[in-house]
């Protein structure tokens, strides 16, 4: 069975603006969760929010962390694209 990727639709409840993100192949998701966590398993956000903005968050393409008006709205986007790509809905 080939890989094939899923997207979902996101709306954020901070911002209210749409995204589109899309799942990634296992041999690149297994590299991003090693860059993105310590020693300990420990998420380490400032590198694990452009990780999401980069690979997973397609739509707006490009997306930087100051691109965002809020934290709220910034933690809530990267963390539900975390949460996408890890449970793949």
């Amino acid at each position: 069975m080939a890989f094939q990727p899923k997207t979902h639709e996101y709306t954020s409840t901070e911002g209210g603006n749409h995204y589109t993100f899309q799942t990634v192949l296992p041999s690149v998701w297994a590299k991003v969760e090693d860059k993105i966590t310590d020693k300990g398993g420990k998420l380490l956000v400032s590198v694990a929010m452009p990780e999401m903005l980069d690979k997973v968050v397609v739509v707006p393409a490009g997306l930087k962390l100051d691109d965002f008006e809020s934290w709220a709205e910034l933690e809530e986007v990267t963390m539900a694209a975390y949460n996408f790509q890890r449970k793949g809905k």
